[in-house]
């Protein structure tokens, strides 16, 4: 079942609930209104029938008496029996809706019948149409079922007058136009209350389920949070970074493995194919698998976790037409150097010293484009000395569009690592190119939402630090999301 249908299903399943409540209610309400207002007619009637004045003298024979009170048992047979049945027990809405009809309907039948009995003091089809506009004031009937007894009755009308009563087909069919004239109002008011009511039945269940959406987001905020790694801000081999979804969570993610020696600093970066849950869906899917990768092989290679990510995606989410790219780094301090793999992933740089600028680019296809087989990572290696910094980052970086529509590229992020706009206070840029980064991507959006996910991190060697340990981390998850 799509969530789609799921959700078709639940709300016709609260509606119908809350419709089985109204039904109930209101056919108590309308036994009780217009079965008073009845009895008291039928009262007054009766007194003066006893009596033999006014109106009761309508009733000439014995006949026409045996009707009236037949017709008058069955009517308050009918509303007490159906009044004690709803009180009694639990009745089906459909159920409550044949036995409104029915109480309606009756009505009808009963004016029909006083017509064919020559008895013009006693109810006429005006009663009905005075109960069909009660009813249709009072229960929540779809314009369907307010038509039935309308229609229902008019036929069989129509039908008495010609055929029992005699009566040409003209006055037959001005009379039941008529009726139908007078009964038009009753069934317009029942088909606006079941729109508004419908409508109204919506906005609740859409308010409700957004604001449990937004309960469950901000759980799958903190579950998806939970998997970044805390930044690193001392020792040999340091890196911070900072991370803006483009809604509360997406597709994003940033893994670290330090070797037990501290030698060595594995990075993973992947950007999956995509925004919001399915694309954190799948970054879960990843996690565990470079979970299992370096619990399996602890000094795994970049190149070799870059293959294994791209068979994993190739048979398991690219039959989905889900992707991703991916960038495989791994630091070493003793070595004086960086091997990297990537895959489709835009591309880094390694920013000396000295400020001058060393690209990374992509060294194999994005991941589950081709199988393992046709799949090689084309793993490179390049010098990491002292005071150097190399600066990853996702494409919702150079893909910012300004107000103008202009895109920000890899050329505005390059002008921006080759400029030293950071130092401030500071004596060096280390530590600062990512958030820097997403503070440059936000002022050129221009207060402009984000359209895709942003990660931006720097992996750095400070200067003049040898042999140190990188036990000291930074507070929190590690998960910055730029204001």
């Amino acid at each position: 079942m799509t969530t789609a249908s799921f959700e078709t299903t639940e709300f016709r399943r609260t509606f119908r609930q809350e419709t089985d409540d109204l039904l109930r209610t209101r056919l108590i309400w309308f036994i009780s209104v217009w079965g008073g207002i009845g009895l008291i007619l039928m009262t007054i009637y009766i007194v003066l029938l006893l009596q033999g004045t006014g109106i009761a003298n309508m009733l000439t024979n014995s006949g026409q008496k045996a009707f009236f009170f037949l017709t008058t048992v069955i009517w308050f047979g009918a509303y007490l029996g159906s009044l004690l049945l709803v009180l009694g027990k639990r009745v089906q809405s459909q159920t409550i809706i044949y036995i409104t009809m029915g109480l309606v309907m009756l009505d009808g039948v009963q004016g029909i019948g006083t017509r064919v009995m020559d008895m013009s003091g006693g109810p006429s089809l005006a009663a009905f149409i005075l109960a069909h506009f009660i009813a249709c004031c009072m229960f929540p009937w779809t314009l369907k079922q307010a038509l039935v007894p309308v229609i229902s009755i008019l036929l069989s009308s129509a039908f008495s007058l010609m055929v029992i009563e005699g009566e040409g087909w003209i006055p037959a069919v001005v009379t039941t136009l008529l009726y139908a004239a007078f009964a038009t109002p009753a069934v317009f008011i029942s088909g606006v209350k079941h729109s508004q009511r419908v409508q109204r039945a919506t906005n609740k269940f859409l308010n409700q389920r957004y604001g449990m959406l937004r309960q469950e987001l901000a759980y799958a905020r903190q579950v998806h949070e939970a998997l970044f790694p805390a930044p690193i801000a001392t020792g040999n081999l340091c890196y911070t970074y900072r991370y803006e979804p483009m809604r509360q969570i997406g597709g994003d993610y940033l893994y670290t493995k330090l070797s037990d020696d501290e030698g060595r600093l594995s990075v993973v970066i992947v950007d999956v194919t995509g925004h919001g849950i399915p694309a954190a869906l799948t970054v879960n899917r990843l996690h565990g698998e470079i979970d299992i990768a370096f619990a399996e092989n602890s000094d795994i290679s970049p190149g070799d976790m870059l293959e294994r990510l791209n068979r994993y995606v190739h048979l398991t989410l690219a039959k989905h037409s889900i992707y991703a790219t991916a960038v495989c780094i791994r630091a070493d301090y003793k070595r004086g150097k960086i091997e990297y793999a990537s895959g489709g992933h835009p591309p880094a740089f390694i920013r000396g010293v000295d400020g001058t600028l060393e690209d990374l680019d992509p060294t194999t296809f994005v991941l589950g484009a081709c199988s393992d087989d046709d799949f090689e990572s084309g793993q490179i290696e390049v010098d990491f000395e002292p005071g150097d910094s190399l600066i990853a980052y996702t494409d919702g970086a150079i893909e910012a569009r300004s107000l103008e529509g202009k895109m920000f590229h890899i050329d505005g992020l390059r002008r921006l690592l080759a400029s030293q706009a950071v130092l401030g206070a500071q004596d060096s840029t280390q530590g600062l190119w990512a958030e820097k980064i997403l503070e440059e991507v936000a002022a050129f959006r221009g207060g402009l939402p984000p359209e895709d996910d942003t990660l931006a991190i720097e992996i750095f060697r400070p200067v003049g630090v040898s042999g140190e340990s990188n036990a000291q981390t930074m507070s929190g998850t590690g998960v910055q999301s730029h204001p």
